[in-house]
């Protein structure tokens, strides 16, 4: 027979304390862990407007060595076309006077802090290229 002073020797199951415990250091590592969840997502996002920024250049490059001009190049006139993977809406505007193209990449949502990215014909950077 147990000692009646000794009750709690035979009870089993947690704490306040020890609940509330769990629950901050629950908290604090998911308050660690959503900033860089959310980084490494733009930059994710990101690299889909480049990549399919850079596609654009070169197939814009390879016409004006080939045509002599952008106009009438395929990328060109192009307007709210998905991006490769789908994040973007990508944009291109051919100007045949200047012979210069302009091609912007819309983020579809800014959920990550994205914005849009740009590329032109004389190679400058629209936005926060990585």
């Amino acid at each position: 027979m147990p000692h009646p002073l000794n009750h709690r020797a035979n009870n089993k199951g947690l704490t306040l304390i020890e609940v509330m415990i769990a629950v901050a250091v629950i908290g604090a590592l998911a308050g660690i862990a959503w900033p860089m969840f959310k980084k490494q997502m733009a930059r994710q996002q990101v690299s889909d407007a480049v990549i399919t920024l850079t596609t654009i250049q070169t197939r814009l490059e390879r016409c004006l060595l080939d045509t002599g001009t952008y106009s009438g190049c395929t990328p060109c006139g192009t307007t709210n076309a998905p991006s490769e993977e789908g994040n973007y809406k990508i944009t291109v505007k051919c100007d045949a006077t200047l012979n210069a193209y302009k091609a912007i990449a819309t983020p579809n949502s800014s959920i990550y802090g994205q914005t849009a990215l740009g590329l032109t014909s004389l190679g400058h950077k629209i936005g926060p290229w990585p």
